[in-house]
């Protein structure tokens, strides 16, 4: 029956090119996610300035919890706005990736724009870990300060980010890579995105964006 879903045999080469893929969508997807709130800032005509993992405000500068909120929110917004076009994308060429046995670069390449969907899932897991393992509830993520502001359960947009993350992904996995690579695809994210991770958010990340 799982057959049916899934082929359990591994593509070694296409696993490698893949998890590099995962990487360099890690290092990409931090990065955008930060111009997201840099953006935001930049119209609102205040100094800030981006790290590996952050954004920063320059200056003593005089703002507002409004323009705090509305800079907070241009982060997920527009990891959400990438993962959707991705998904467009690919949705605009279903017929020709579905009846292909083997994905074009461009189709890949949708693909891994969809999965910046996969981001608010990946958040949401670390931040249910962390509270199994310490007992606390972190209210640092964009998520949760947002729901904090507009009075909402801190849980709530996290949640719900996160459930959209997890279905999309689900449908990008099994709708639009062929069968005999899905399994390759899995394996090469859960190894690409913890070693793109570990790379730039714990390793590379501090020297080259400090």
């Amino acid at each position: 029956m799982i057959n049916k879903y899934i082929s359990l045999s591994l593509h070694f080469r296409l696993l490698f090119y893949l998890s590099i893929g995962f990487i360099i969508s890690t290092v990409a997807g931090t990065l955008s996610h930060e111009y997201g709130h840099y953006l935001v800032a930049k119209i609102l005509h205040i100094p800030m300035k981006v790290h590996y993992a952050y954004t920063s405000f320059v200056g003593n500068t005089n703002i507002t919890s409004r323009e705090i909120i509305l800079i907070t929110i241009g982060g997920p917004i527009q990891t959400m706005l990438t993962g959707s076009m991705g998904l467009i994308l690919l949705y605009v060429n279903r017929k020709k990736i579905i009846n292909s046995e083997k994905l074009h670069l461009k189709y890949w390449l949708y693909i891994f724009l969809s999965m910046f969907w996969l981001r608010q899932t990946a958040n949401f897991t670390l931040w249910i870990s962390r509270y199994l393992i310490t007992g606390n509830l972190s209210t640092k993520s964009d998520e949760v300060k947002i729901s904090k502001y507009f009075g909402w359960e801190i849980w709530s947009i996290t949640l719900v980010t996160a459930f959209i993350g997890f279905v999309i992904s689900l449908i990008v996995i099994f709708t639009f890579i062929p069968l005999r690579q899905r399994l390759t695809f899995i394996a090469s994210g859960i190894i690409g995105g913890i070693s793109g991770y570990i790379i730039w958010l714990e390793l590379l990340g501090k020297i080259i964006i400090p």
